[in-house]
């Protein structure tokens, strides 16, 4: 069934490429809550993010603004290479938490040593 509005196109673009809205509105650098006002016809894409979508949907553009498929447009698509990036992207993400997190902790422990360093040199001196 091909919905009959902006919104509908992309909620069932979405829905078919087997992302949630969180997944699609990280790739598109927007928010959850964006995406959601697009899907529920509050609000429209703009011309960026709509190309942006298209691309990341592997689907026309002009069908989601339109609902016009080209005869040569396929659907059910194979979306296991994507989700697989996905999935690799998000891990990378938790990583690089982690690691902001570590090295604040060795940044912490760096100061610590160096003021005792100077404490000592100090007493000494």
């Amino acid at each position: 069934m091909i919905s009959d509005t902006i919104g509908g196109r992309i909620r069932q673009a979405r829905s078919e490429a087997g992302l949630s809205q969180r997944q699609l509105a990280t790739r598109l650098a927007v928010t959850t809550k964006t995406l959601e006002n697009w899907e529920e016809d509050r609000s429209e894409p703009r011309a960026n993010k709509l190309v942006m979508m298209a691309g990341v949907l592997n689907i026309p553009s002009t069908w989601l603004l339109t609902g016009d498929a080209p005869k040569e447009m396929k659907r059910g698509f194979d979306f296991q290479e994507t989700m697989g990036i996905s999935q690799k992207l998000e891990r990378a993400m938790a990583m690089q938490v982690a690691l902001s997190s570590l090295l604040e902790e060795v940044s912490s422990d760096v100061s610590r040593l160096q003021n005792e360093l100077d404490s000592e040199l100090e007493m000494e001196a």
